[in-house]
């Protein structure tokens, strides 16, 4: 029996920018609970204050699937959690935008990372 060895193609990564309002004395466990969700889902690149200090921003590198699960938490943390009885947790992160996604001909980002 012979074995062949068939090369596996490389998945296609794509890069998203972002940005999202937060409150102005919003802390770092905001950008730290991103960064973890982006670790779990496989998800590279950064989270940052904009400028002004009412933004975070950066860019989401990853694949489809990783990417899409990513953007979707993002969108679902920004609307707040239904507690089930009326009352909804109010989330840090609003308004959420992002580029048009773009396929990238190599990883740009080996981490998440926040700065």
């Amino acid at each position: 029996m012979s074995l062949e060895l068939v090369p596996r193609p490389e998945p296609q990564i794509y890069l998203v920018a972002y940005e999202m309002s937060v409150p102005e004395d919003s802390d770092e466990s905001l950008i730290s609970v991103v960064a973890h969700k982006a670790a779990e889902l496989k998800v590279c690149g950064y989270i940052a204050h904009t400028h002004c200090g009412r933004k975070v921003g950066g860019e989401l590198e990853g694949t489809e699937t990783g990417l899409q699960m990513m953007v979707e938490w993002i969108q679902t943390r920004s609307q707040g959690n239904d507690l089930g009885d009326g009352e909804k947790i109010k989330s840090q992160m609003k308004e959420p935008r992002f580029s048009k996604w773009k396929l990238q001909s190599g990883a740009k980002y080996d981490v998440f990372f926040c700065c």
